[in-house]
């Protein structure tokens, strides 16, 4: 009897161990891919010294160093703007100052942050700001494709016992879920405080441009929603801003670019508050849009054949026509139509078949209707 439930006890064991293999086997192109992923990161070679304030930039052909206010993650804003009219009393007199707003992305951290600040700056000298002013919001600072293979192997060797059933397909989908919802919670939050930031500019007499990137475009989406409703779900618990707040928000421009993630909505409500420009400036080819360049429903999206991919917006030089087009419409100085007739598209290759053509055109309009919630069954 004994040996027979020995066998059987060996037979259970080998089971258990021959799924944890074929698990382990079907996460490993994953593994690999985040070992790729970590080694092809950026990493700046040496970092700005840190301090809380302002920076100066000199540009070449610049009349003279534009100012940089950075802002910390949790700085009032009444104090930045006092600030900001502190520093630039006696420099502009009779006439309201010009002042830009740049949001940053996500998956970076405050180090690496100092790089953009020279994109920063030849924004604002494009745009012909007074002062740009930069905060820091609270977004992840680690890219999640370099942790999540290893957090989805550690989930399926747990589960051998503790939750066999659930399937390789079914943690990746758990784990994207609970990415989501913190990048949801992350940007309804700096929505809000954006909204903060903007209501309290306006009420100075300087209404703000905005430029908008990546993770930051996706806040100027969520800021519309916040307009509309009067408030918005950080995935938890609805949010929102004193209605003082909310009457108060008007922006002269916005310019958005890398926007992450198909099916963005622009408000009407956040239309409305744009007295200029309102634009998202994307790839003129298909494949690059849906490398993180998505287009944008509701607003206007300005297709462009010198977009870069889409971690390389801020890393575009700051002497370059890229960055001065992007000024322009920071500015209010370029509009879109005229904008669009020097910013052709890339003509079509004489080997591209017209069945071809068909199934790019096709799988780029599909693309563009994908919502990522329903994929990931957002709860």
């Amino acid at each position: 009897m004994q040996p027979r439930m020995a066998r059987q006890e060996a037979v259970a064991v080998k089971g258990v161990m021959m799924l944890g293999y074929v698990r382990l086997i079907a996460i490993l192109p994953l593994v690999l891919m985040s070992a790729v992923v970590a080694a092809g990161g950026y990493t700046p070679l040496s970092p700005w010294k840190q301090n809380a304030g302002w920076r100066h930039v000199g540009l070449y052909g610049a009349v003279a160093p534009l100012p940089v206010r950075m802002v910390g993650e949790d700085e009032p804003w009444e104090q930045v703007v006092q600030d900001v009219q502190e520093h630039l009393r006696g420099s502009v007199s009779g006439r309201p100052v010009r002042v830009g707003l740049y949001g940053h992305g996500a998956f970076v951290t405050s180090a690496e942050l100092q790089y953009d600040i020279l994109f920063v700056a030849a924004l604002g000298v494009a745009a012909d700001m007074d002062v740009m002013v930069f905060p820091h919001w609270r977004f992840p600072d680690k890219n999640p494709l370099g942790e999540l293979p290893w957090n989805i192997l550690l989930a399926q060797i747990s589960n051998l016992l503790q939750n066999p059933a659930e399937t390789v397909v079914d943690t990746i989908k758990r784990k994207a879920r609970q990415l989501a919802l913190g990048n949801h919670y992350a940007t309804a939050h700096a929505a809000v405080r954006l909204a903060e930031g903007i209501s309290t500019f306006h009420t100075q007499h300087m209404t703000p441009s905005l430029a908008a990137f990546s993770n930051s475009a996706l806040v100027t989406v969520r800021l519309g929603q916040l307009l509309e409703s009067g408030r918005i779900s950080d995935g938890y618990e609805d949010i929102s801003v004193a209605d003082s707040v909310r009457q108060s928000i008007y922006l002269n421009n916005i310019v958005m670019f890398g926007y992450p993630l198909p099916h963005g909505q622009v408000s009407a409500a956040l239309q409305q508050r744009v007295r200029g420009i309102l634009v998202n400036v994307v790839p003129a080819e298909c494949w690059k849009q849906w490398r993180g360049n998505f287009l944008l429903q509701g607003g206007e999206n300005l297709p462009v054949s010198w977009a870069p991919s889409h971690a390389d917006w801020p890393r575009l030089s700051p002497y370059g026509p890229e960055v001065t087009v992007l000024g322009a419409l920071l500015g209010g100085r370029g509009e879109v139509p005229r904008m669009r007739s020097l910013t052709q598209f890339t003509q079509p290759k004489s080997w591209d078949a017209p069945f071809v053509k068909w199934v790019w055109d096709n799988l780029c309009e599909n693309m563009q209707r994908f919502d990522p919630a329903v994929a990931f069954d957002r709860p």
